[in-house]
């Protein structure tokens, strides 16, 4: 498997650290996913969105356990995303990693769950 083609994402308020573990893409979210993160944000998921089929990976993990807020805006671009792979040919897996103590997180991340339950789970640490 090559190298990850996708950079890491840094502002003053929100953070993206993509990284590569076998044949797993790990996305690391972190800081306000507010409307000056929609555009970075965006962009990352068409990015990954080429990278998960070029690597041919199995799985894309989200940790979203640092990020403390998400607008509809960022949730948009993550349903888009999930859409865009669901009709692609061979599926992976999306699973959101999220703080268990900040119950919004999976409370915003289950409709795109219910949307596209082979393809989505959320864990809870």
């Amino acid at each position: 498997m090559s190298s990850l083609r996708v950079e890491p994402v840094v502002t003053d308020s929100f953070g993206i650290e993509p990284a590569l573990r076998e044949d797993t893409l790990s996305v690391k979210l972190t800081g306000t996913g507010d409307m000056a993160a929609v555009a970075p944000l965006g962009l990352l998921l068409k990015d990954l969105h080429a990278e998960a089929a070029r690597l041919r990976v199995s799985a894309i993990e989200f940790d979203v356990r640092a990020l403390y807020f998400l607008n509809s805006s960022c949730l948009k671009a993550f349903i888009s995303f999930i859409a865009g792979l669901a009709s692609q040919g061979p599926k992976c897996k999306v699973e959101f990693l999220t703080d268990a103590r900040l119950g919004w997180q999976r409370r915003s991340l289950t409709a795109i769950e219910r949307m596209c339950p082979e393809l989505v789970s959320i864990a809870d640490t």
